[in-house]
């Protein structure tokens, strides 16, 4: 009998998953719960999806403690196209149409180069010579008037991550949440926008400002 290799992946993005995990979805890839169809294979629109939809909302909600005033929504699309998304949706909150951005590695970074495209950007700290630590929070100029300010909460690239939610002074709040999403228990209430993708995305959004 051939004996499975098995490995740790330890890098910033995919990781291990428990074996009973992955056995339940390699059953399920072939008839998911009886149905006689793989969950692939299903009608978004079909009952059974809503269930499965339904329920991975409620789970979210459980696990990261979203507020009642928050909407799920589920979203196609890669990471990229969130940078185009977030600007394109929020930049003109306000009339000058303006964000700011705290840039802390290759994804933040990006992620304001793009924003540049529709509005303003501001880069609330002095420009850093190395991704290797976040600015000091009495270092960053915060623009009272912008639409919206941008995070990204783990750097893969560099190595930065946040400890906490910065303080924004009451302005939308937008985090990217690609790497480290469910890894541990953030304050959602302080978060406008919250958002993850790589095969799948999921974002949690409060426009009550």
């Amino acid at each position: 009998m051939d004996v499975i290799k098995q490995v740790l992946n330890f890098g910033a993005g995919p990781a291990k998953l428990p074996p009973s995990v992955m056995l339940e979805a390699q059953k399920e890839f072939i008839d998911y719960k009886g149905l006689g169809i793989s969950i692939l294979e299903m009608s978004h629109r079909s009952s059974d999806f809503t269930k499965i939809l339904n329920n991975t909302e409620i789970c979210m909600r459980e696990l990261l403690n979203i507020p009642d005033n928050y909407k799920v929504l589920f979203l196609q699309g890669g990471g990229s196209g969130q940078f185009s998304a977030v600007p394109l949706n929020l930049i003109g909150l306000k009339e000058g149409k303006c964000a700011d951005y705290i840039v802390t590695g290759a994804w933040s970074a990006k992620a304001a180069k793009e924003a540049e495209k529709y509005g303003k950007v501001n880069i609330v700290h002095p420009k850093l010579t190395s991704y290797t630590e976040i600015p000091d929070p009495n270092s960053w100029n915060l623009n009272p008037d912008a639409s919206y300010v941008y995070y990204c909460a783990n750097e893969t690239v560099h190595g930065v991550e946040f400890q906490d939610v910065p303080d924004v002074k009451g302005t939308v709040l937008v985090c990217d949440m690609s790497s480290n999403f469910l890894s541990r228990p953030i304050d959602i209430s302080k978060v406008c926008i919250c958002f993850q993708f790589h095969k799948s995305k999921m974002a949690w959004e409060n426009f009550n400002v």
